[in-house]
Formats: structure tokens, C-alpha cells, sequence
């Protein structure tokens, strides 16, 4: 079968690899489509450290159980997390999942982009292998994972009815949160990008207003509105200069919230006596897990979100290499998926 690996620092090649083989509990699923992460990107790039599996936003059939499965049959149309918590440790029964030790031990087998994949009996056991309904296409199924990524965060910043929030980044993360916030607050919803496509779609996805950082002062924007500053500030950009736009649009005893993976040791100026006397709160969110994955699909099973609208590349697998050098130039890229 075809995969696509990063075999060096800044070099992604496709190539022919064993179809995985079986242990009890596992199950192979055929994938159907595989959206391309800003995390792949830094993997690729050497952000997030040496190497790195690639491609972890995955949907597919069921080609084959192991013979203990009983949960499981062969042309199931499924969504796969990667990662699954124990649910037994002192973090897991604080109910930080995602800091569990065994959490990012676990994964799929060879990686997302490949004809085929291993989900292994780990993830199996703990749920990590969800039925994708059918009215949800498989595009819509692989955008699952970083939807629930979402939900996972914007209930982490605790978002009050009249929040005004400004979300720093409109990937198609960024534009994700814009929807949820949408539901969550009747207060002002600003988005800000350095690329005109992606303001657009954050208007027509429920943004009040974008703004171009380029271009215009977003907290001196921001300052126009609420003249103390914004109650939340979503950092959706693993770039550590978007926090300068978080603290100077924030208001004192407001809320930041990173969701953006940054750049392995990446670090930032702080003012920690501005942080303390202004009483800002500064949170962060990691990943997710089955219960958010369930809940991903019921919201856009139920038309509260509309992902569909953020897909706009698609490559085959076979054109991996050209799809995230596509990703990772493109000005008019949002959300760009390798299929089968």
C-alpha cells in the first residue's frame, strides 16, 4: 500500500509499505480521507522536534477485525482518534485527559495517510473508534478530530452569555471556534488573519467582524468596541507574536485562552507584573477525547456546524508531497484534505 512519511528534517516522500498486520484487538481501516493538521506542517518543518507520525484527522471503513472484535465489522464507516487516555490515573480522574501519561503513546499504524491503517487494541478498548453517521460524508468525518479539539477548548475559556471575544488565527480551527462562540455568547465575535480568503469565510461563519493584522491595529480595533478590551482572546495560531495581540486586546480579568500548538521551546516576553495587577487569566487547551469526538458529530449531525464550507483542497494520497507544500504555501487554502 501507499504512506506518506517524513523521512528527514523538512522531507516528506510517499512510498510502498506493508499492509499492518493484525494483533489481537486491532482493527484495519481503509482510509477515506485525512485532513492535513498546522501541526503535520511543523512536524514536517522540525517545530515539534525530530520526526513524528503524519496525519492523524482520519476517516475510513473497516476492512478487517481481529478475531476478538465484537464491536466492530468490516464496512463500518468510522472515525479514528490516534491518541486515548487510560481513564484510570490521578490526571485522568481530575479529568485531564489529555495529560494522562499513556495519552500520545498510543497511535495509529503506519500513520493518517496511508491506504490503510492500524488502530490498535488500546484505542480500540477505550472507544477511540466512532461510528461516522450516514449523512456525514467522510471529508466532514476527518474534520471530526479537530472539531472536538474545539469543543474541548472553548469549554475550557468558560464563555458567559455577552462575552466579547476576539480569536487570533482563522485556520480552520479558528473558524471552527467562531461557530461554537457563535452559540455560546450574543457578545461581539472579531476574528483576525494575514490572509483575505480566510477573513472572508470568518464573516460568513458568524464573525461580526475580521480583521487584517497586516494591515490594521487589532487591539487599537478591538479598543473601538470595548474600550476595556475583550472578555476572551482565543489564541488559535501555534505563532508565539499572536500574543501580543492577545494581551494588548484583553481586558483586565479577562481570559486567554492558547490553543495554537506553539514551536518546541518556543517562549515569549512576559510582563508577569502587568499579568498579576491586570488579574488576566491564562489558559490552555490540548487535544481531546472520545466524549468530544461524539459530541463533534452530533453538533454537525444536528446543522450547528457547518464544516463542509472550510474544505477547499483536495489531493489523492499519491500526491501527499504536493499537497502539504500546497498547505503550507497556499493564500487561499483552509482546510485541505488528502483522499483515497
Amino acid at each position: 500500500m501507499l504512506a506518506c512519511f517524513l523521512d528527514a528534517p523538512k522531507k516528506v516522500r510517499v512510498k510502498e509499505v506493508p499492509i499492518p498486520n493484525l494483533t489481537p484487538g486491532d482493527i484495519l481501516v481503509r482510509m477515506e480521507a485525512s485532513g492535513i493538521c498546522g501541526t503535520d506542517l511543523e512536524k514536517i518543518e522540525g517545530q515539534l522536534g525530530p520526526g513524528g507520525i503524519l496525519g492523524h484527522e482520519v476517516s475510513g471503513t473497516i476492512e478487517k477485525v481481529a478475531n476478538d472484535v465484537t464491536r466492530y465489522k468490516p464496512g463500518d464507516r468510522v472515525v479514528a482518534h490516534h491518541h486515548a487516555p487510560c481513564y484510570h490515573c490521578p490526571d485522568c480522574s481530575r479529568g485531564d485527559f489529555t495529560l494522562c501519561s499513556e495519552f500520545k503513546r498510543s497511535n495509529i499504524d503506519p500513520c493518517g495517510f496511508a491506504e490503510y491503517f492500524r488502530v490498535p487494541q488500546y484505542n480500540v478498548a477505550r472507544g477511540a473508534v466512532i461510528p461516522l453517521p450516514p449523512e456525514l460524508s467522510f471529508e466532514e468525518g476527518a474534520m471530526i478530530e479537530p472539531t472536538a479539539c474545539c469543543i474541548r477548548a472553548i469549554r475550557r475559556a468558560h464563555v458567559q452569555d455577552a462575552d466579547n471575544v476576539l480569536i487570533v488565527g482563522l485556520g480552520p480551527t479558528g473558524l471552527t471556534q467562531i461557530q461554537l462562540l457563535r452559540q455560546a455568547t450574543t457578545g461581539k465575535i472579531v476574528g483576525s488573519d494575514i490572509i483575505d480568503a480566510r477573513l472572508k469565510i470568518g464573516k460568513k461563519r458568524g464573525a461580526d467582524e475580521t480583521i487584517n493584522a497586516l494591515t490594521e491595529d487589532v487591539p487599537a480595533h478591538v479598543r473601538k468596541i470595548a474600550r476595556e478590551g475583550f472578555d476572551l482572546v482565543v489564541v488559535s495560531t501555534g505563532n508565539e507574536k499572536a500574543l501580543n495581540q492577545a494581551f494588548s486586546s484583553v481586558r483586565k480579568g479577562g481570559r486567554i485562552l492558547l490553543f495554537g500548538a506553539p514551536s518546541q521551546g518556543a517562549t515569549y516576553p512576559l510582563n508577569v507584573s502587568d499579568l498579576f495587577s491586570r488579574q488576566i487569566r491564562l489558559l490552555s487547551s490540548y487535544s481531546c477525547v472520545e466524549a468530544e469526538l461524539e459530541e463533534a458529530i452530533r453538533f454537525v449531525s444536528e446543522k450547528r456546524l457547518d464544516l463542509k464550507s472550510l474544505l477547499s483542497d483536495r489531493f489523492r494520497l499519491r500526491d501527499a508531497e504536493k499537497a502539504m507544500e500546497f498547505a503550507r504555501t497556499s493564500k487561499t487554502a483552509i482546510k485541505t484534505m488528502v483522499v483515497a
